[in-house]
């Protein structure tokens, strides 16, 4: 009976109890594909079986030895702790001889890899790299166990769990090849082809197309429950072997694969609620088989996007700034609010990299606008104003922030003042061309301060605007040195000349006054403190004042100091002194530690870890990166974590 009125949580732990100490199913699979073989040969070579048809069930041996290495690969056929562990791994190295070309221990910490990055082409070894159309795709097949190899011993060699692999490939590979020569050379050539080769052949095409290809495809989401796909059918559950649930094991890897089917039934009105990518064969339940649009990595009705989108458009705004245009997939949409920011992923020397861009278009507009200006140390700045090309993909998440409009205050008959500084024009864009096409009836005043004239972002489409809509739109321009721009002021916006600019061009609260303007600012610390000193001094209430802030002070440690021990994905470790009052995302970033991370406000789950050990200070307020079922299990957020005492954080 499904569980109807359960909360997400209660879904979340559902699984535990599809759990066994010991994996039967598997054993027993194991078992009839060893003895399998040994009557299928047998009876091929006494005669009793054609060649043909021991070929064709080898194929189907061969394809189901890989649901062994597989679930042995994940731990999943004896408990953790259980004197019989090693069992497991003898199952998983017996399973991996009818493969030929897969190496158990080597697929067992590539394939951690598939499920840590799933669809992401710089991380995940089993994203198609190859295109769309079938030649290619067949040819991606084929690569795929060669681009595990390759990957191991270039990519992937700093790390000391793939370098541990090498000694094991390396006996793996030539006992196989070996054997394979010596049988040919006594004269066994068409039974090495019937018994082996072929049907290695043919498992790899299958295997890469239902457990990689099919289930992943379109490969854009980057979100846990939508990532992947799940087409229920009985007999696809037979012929598979439970691959047709593929988001339930990438949701539970721990789980055998046999159990797949009942976990589904029991957490599918979660998975319903959530918008899973859920297909049918020729059913009116829901989407027909690879056409679910929730694949794509949208979802909450187009509320939020965890994506690969295609870059469309590359504009030049200045020598060092370029606003960048993302491509939505057909029939989608992103909502969200003006002010917001988008949060960029990038694998750049040798690591993930996470970066947050403003959005610098009204919402409701065509895809997605950012402006971005390269920064002295900026990899991922420079990058994007120096390498990045029209038809590239980025993972783009979001839209994240409370630098929003309009605000809870917002009054159509008030004025609305906008001060930007440098690059911070970019969310102040949004919300200008917002009020301008929504709130006719206020009066907007921008006030933008910027280094030099030929550095100001976004300068022609300002001129646009104002030339539009006089004049209801009143623009300063204050650029401290060579300035290119006649309608602006020389030097740096100080409070005395914001005031000045204040007074003469816009009303402003003071006690006298009922003028209710809503002020928003964006740009670097010392602009940002400026301007709130002097709306202060003036009178402006506090809630009337919005802020976007591009950086973070760290906190002055205060109490206890704990030790902090921090295990990556990749394998390095590293030691923070952190105090009850600061967070590990804080205290890493101001030590150099690079934790991945991007909005540092809970919203994106970027800097997920696992708490291994210690206390934390509990976070009472639901985060949006993180479930409430993750809390519970001992996960945590590092822009959220504060120690309670001393802590072992591993990454997921």
């Amino acid at each position: 009976m499904l569980l109807t009125n359960t909360r997400s949580q209660d879904y979340e732990m559902i699984w535990h109890d599809y759990m066994p100490n010991i994996a039967w199913g598997t054993v027993l699979l194991s078992i009839v594909i060893f003895f399998g073989y040994i009557g299928l040969l047998s009876g091929a070579l006494a005669g009793t079986i054609s060649y043909p048809l021991a070929s064709m069930f080898c194929t189907c041996l061969c394809f189901a030895s890989f649901t062994v290495m597989h679930d042995a690969g994940h731990g999943n056929i004896v408990k953790m702790g259980s004197s019989l562990k090693f069992v497991e791994s003898i199952m998983g190295w017996m399973a991996a001889i009818p493969l030929l070309v897969s190496p158990y221990r080597l697929f067992q910490k590539i394939h951690d890899r598939h499920h840590a990055f799933t669809n992401d082409p710089a991380r995940d070894p089993d994203h198609f790299g190859f295109g769309t159309k079938w030649y290619q795709v067949l040819l991606n097949t084929y690569y795929m166990p060669i681009k595990y190899i390759v990957m191991s011993l270039t990519t992937l060699r700093h790390i000391k769990i793939f370098r541990d692999t090498y000694v094991s490939s390396v006996i793996y590979l030539l006992t196989v090849c070996s054997t394979l020569i010596m049988l040919v050379a006594q004269g066994y050539v068409v039974e090495v082809l019937s018994f082996a080769v072929i049907p290695t052949l043919l498992t790899v095409f299958l295997l890469v197309m239902f457990f990689d290809y099919v289930p992943h495809h379109p490969h854009k989401s980057q979100d846990r429950l939508h990532n992947t796909r799940i087409y229920p059918s009985k007999i696809l559950n037979v012929l598979l072997l439970g691959q047709n649930y593929h988001l339930i094991h990438h949701m539970y890897p721990r789980l055998p694969w046999y159990t797949y089917q009942g976990v589904f039934k029991k957490i599918r009105p979660y998975l319903e609620s959530n918008d899973a990518p859920i297909e049918y064969f020729g059913s009116s339940d829901g989407p027909r088989f690879m056409a679910s649009p929730n694949a794509k990595g949208f979802h909450d009705r187009g509320h939020s996007v965890n994506s690969l989108l295609k870059v469309s458009d590359i504009k030049r705004e200045t020598d060092n700034s370029v606003e960048i245009s993302f491509q939505f997939p057909p029939g989608e949409k992103l909502v969200y609010k003006a002010g917001q920011y988008i949060m960029i992923s990038r694998w750049l020397a040798g690591e993930q990299h996470a970066r947050c861009y403003s959005l610098c278009q009204k919402p409701g507009d065509d895809g997605l606008k950012i402006g971005v200006r390269e920064t002295q140390n900026g990899l991922v700045s420079k990058y994007l104003n120096r390498e990045l090309q029209v038809g590239d993909e980025l993972i783009v998440q979001g839209p994240f922030g409370d630098f929003i409009y309009p605000s809870a205050l917002t009054n159509t008959k008030e004025p609305l003042v906008l001060i930007a500084g440098g690059s911070g024009i970019t969310p102040i864009l949004s919300i200008l061309e917002t009020a301008l096409a929504e709130n006719s009836a206020s009066l907007i005043h921008l006030i933008y301060a910027c280094k030099s004239g030929n550095n100001m972002m976004f300068y022609e489409r300002l001129r646009t605007l104002l030339h539009k809509n006089k004049p209801r739109l009143k623009i300063d321009y204050v650029v401290s040195s060579d300035p290119l721009v006649s309608d602006g002021y020389v030097g740096r916006l100080t409070g005395d000349r914001l005031l000045s600019l204040l007074s003469d061009n816009t009303p402003h609260h003071n006690k006298n006054q009922n003028n209710n303007a809503e002020f928003y600012i964006c740009g670097p610390e010392g602009l940002k403190d400026e301007a709130m000193h002097t709306l202060a001094d003036i009178g402006v209430p506090r809630e009337y004042v919005h802020i976007e802030q591009f950086s973070t002070r760290l906190v002055p440690p205060e109490g206890t100091i704990h030790r902090v021990d921090i295990k990556l994905i990749d394998g390095q470790k590293h030691v923070l002194n952190v105090a009850s009052n600061q967070t590990v995302l804080d205290v890493a970033k101001s030590s150099g530690v690079m934790i991945p991370h991007a909005c540092e406000a809970g919203s994106c789950g970027t800097c997920k870890f696992k708490v291994e050990q210690g206390q934390i200070v509990e976070v009472k307020k639901p985060m949006p990166g993180i479930s409430l079922a993750e809390s519970d299990t001992g996960f945590t957020l590092a822009c959220q974590c504060k120690p309670k005492s001393d802590l072992v954080l591993s990454g997921v």
